[in-house]
C-alpha cells in the first residue's frame, strides 16, 4: 500500500475486522504491548505463505487463506505444548490484489477468533513479486511440559493425533490426479487443505501427561519422524500397517497411494509424539474431545542417532522421499 489517507483507511478497516485485546494494546498505535501470564514462557515461531510456492490463488480462496496463514503457526504453538496468545500478520501484495487483502483478514480473524488468538499488529505493504503472508505467532507454555523435538528416550511408542494424508490427498485432486471421483469424498479432501484444524488442545493435554517430544507433520511423516530421531540421536520404526491414514484418501486413490500422501505429503498438521507406552492410554482419553491418537511405530537405540525404518507385514517398507524442504 502507498502511504496516505488509503492506507490509515484499510488499517482501520482490518482492525475492525479483529478482536481487540482483552489486556495490553492492540493496532492503533506503533506497537502492541500485553502481559504475561505469570509463570509461564513465550513460545514464538513464524512462517511465510509465498504465492507460487505455498499457495496457488485459482485453488483457494482468499478467506481459506488466511484461515491456513493463521493454521501453520498454530500447530507449530500446538506442536510445542503451548496455547496461542498474540499475532503479528504482514502481507505483501501486488498492486491488483489490494481488493482481496479484506477477504484475506477474514480467514485470519475467524481462525484467531477460533483459536484464542489475538492479533495485534503487522504491515501491508505493496510489492512487484507475489503475493506474501507472513504470520508471527506468540503462545505461552508451561516451562516444565514443552513438547521438544530432542526428548524421545529408547522404549517410547511414537504416536500420532487424527488421521495421515488428508491434505495431500485435496491437493492432489487440485493438480488433476485421476481418481474415482466422488462429491462428499472430494469436499472433504479439499476442505482438509484449505481449512485444517490445528491440534490446539491435543499439544498441551499430551504435555501435561507427560509426553516426552513432540513435533506436527506439516511435511510429512517420514520426514517429521527423521527431525526427532536426528534431534533426540535415537531411532524410529515405523509400523505402516498401524498408521491410520484419511479414510476418504484411500477410498478415493487407493491403499498404496493414500500411503504415500500419508507419509511424505504433508500439510496435515497432525502431532506425532514419543511419550511411554504406560501413558497411552491416558493420553487418548485426555484429547479423546479433539482427535484421536494411534501408535504407529517405537524409538529404540541407535549408535549414530537419526535412522527411520518402517515395516509393514513384518517385512521391511521403503518409506520413499521425504517431505516439502525449503531448499
Amino acid at each position: 500500500m502507498t502511504a496516505g489517507t488509503d492506507e490509515f483507511a484499510l488499517i482501520n478497516r482490518l482492525a475492525w475486522l479483529l478482536d481487540p485485546p482483552t489486556h495490553g494494546i492492540g493496532i492503533g498505535d506503533d506497537a502492541a504491548t500485553w502481559s504475561p501470564t505469570p509463570g509461564t514462557v513465550t513460545v514464538a515461531t513464524t512462517d511465510m505463505l509465498v504465492e507460487g510456492i505455498h499457495f496457488r490463488l485459482d485453488w483457494t480462496t482468499p478467506e481459506d487463506l488466511g484461515w491456513k496463514a493463521m493454521a501453520v503457526n498454530l500447530s507449530d504453538i500446538a506442536a510445542m505444548g503451548a496455547r496461542p496468545r498474540h499475532a503479528l500478520v504482514s502481507i505483501a501484495l501486488k498492486p491488483d490484489q489490494a481488493g482481496i487483502v479484506i477477504e484475506i483478514y477474514k480467514g485470519i480473524a475467524a481462525h484467531a477468533r477460533a483459536s484464542g488468538t489475538f492479533v495485534v499488529g503487522g504491515d501491508t505493504v505493496r510489492t512487484d513479486g507475489p503475493l506474501t503472508i507472513n504470520v508471527t505467532l506468540l503462545g505461552e507454555a508451561d516451562p516444565a511440559l514443552i513438547l521438544r523435538r530432542d526428548g524421545a528416550r529408547p522404549g517410547d511408542v511414537l504416536a500420532i493425533t487424527g488421521t495421515a494424508g488428508g491434505s495431500a490427498a485435496g491437493l492432489a485432486l487440485l493438480s488433476g490426479e485421476p481418481t474415482d471421483s466422488d462429491p462428499d469424498r472430494s469436499r472433504r479432501l479439499l476442505a482438509m487443505h484449505h481449512r485444517p484444524s490445528p491440534r490446539l488442545h491435543a499439544g498441551p493435554a499430551l504435555a501435561s501427561l507427560g509426553a516426552r517430544c513432540g513435533i506436527d507433520i506439516s511435511d510429512g511423516i517420514a520426514s517429521e519422524a527423521g527431525h526427532l530421531a536426528r534431534s533426540s540421536n535415537v531411532a524410529i520404526v515405523i509400523d505402516v500397517d498401524a498408521v491410520p491414514f484419511h479414510p476418504d484418501a484411500v477410498a478415493m486413490f487407493g491403499l498404496e497411494r493414500a500411503r504415500t500422501l500419508g507419509l511424505n505429503g504433508g500439510e496435515d498438521y497432525e502431532l506425532l509424539v514419543a511419550l511411554p507406552l504406560s501413558l497411552v492410554d491416558r493420553a487418548r482419553d485426555a484429547i479423546a474431545s479433539e482427535t484421536t491418537l494411534t501408535v504407529i511405530g517405537r524409538v529404540v537405540q541407535d549408535q549414530h542417532g537419526g535412522l527411520v525404518t518402517a515395516t509393514s507385514g513384518g517385512l521391511p517398507f521403503t518409506l520413499g522421499a521425504g517431505g516439502y524442504v525449503a531448499f
